[in-house]
């Protein structure tokens, strides 16, 4: 990758969730960390039962294969004090969000279209979406051997060959 895809990448992701981001060891360099990494935005709270549900779940897979296959999470709380955030955040393995910047929260939220929760937000290297079905996506492929997740392209997912009415087989090419 050239100095100007590092840089690029990096700013992508200033942009998108600020400079600084919050580990367990205090903040780190939002460019740097995410540097030529695929990104998770996770967008759950501690008083959602079904993000309680799946984040152990979540937790589990990305310390076991996510993050070593280049998968970073980033949590993007939706609890109602820093409090409840702290509480919450003490159970996940990766970074998170600052709690204290509700207003790129709401951005964040908005920009992804988040309408339930838990909901994960799959992101290219440049920052662009991959998917927004991260949840669906990372429960059916937990040990990330088709990571990135990148939807299929029209010709992938219709396949080539089609069954007609009398059973017989026709192939794309021929239609």
């Amino acid at each position: 990758m050239s100095a100007n895809a590092e840089s690029a990448n990096g700013l992508a992701y200033v942009s998108l969730l600020g400079d600084t981001l919050q580990s367990k060891e205090g903040t780190v360099n939002t460019s740097e960390i995410l540097k030529d990494k695929y990104v998770a935005l996770y967008f759950s709270a501690h008083w959602c039962p079904p993000c309680r549900g799946f984040t152990p779940k979540l937790a589990e897979w990305y310390t076991k294969s996510l993050k070593e296959k280049g998968l970073e999470v980033v949590f993007v709380s939706s609890d109602k004090d820093e409090k409840s955030f702290s509480e919450y955040f003490a159970e996940q393995p990766w970074l998170a969000l600052p709690f204290s910047d509700r207003n790129k929260k709401a951005e964040l939220s908005k920009r992804f279209k988040v309408q339930s929760l838990p909901t994960l937000v799959i992101l290219n290297k440049d920052g662009t979406v991959i998917t927004t079905k991260g949840c669906a996506t990372v429960s059916e492929d937990q040990t990330g051997e088709n990571l990135p997740w990148f939807p299929p392209t029209f010709d992938e997912a219709i396949g080539n060959d089609f069954v007609k009415s009398d059973g017989s087989k026709v192939t794309k090419d021929s239609l």
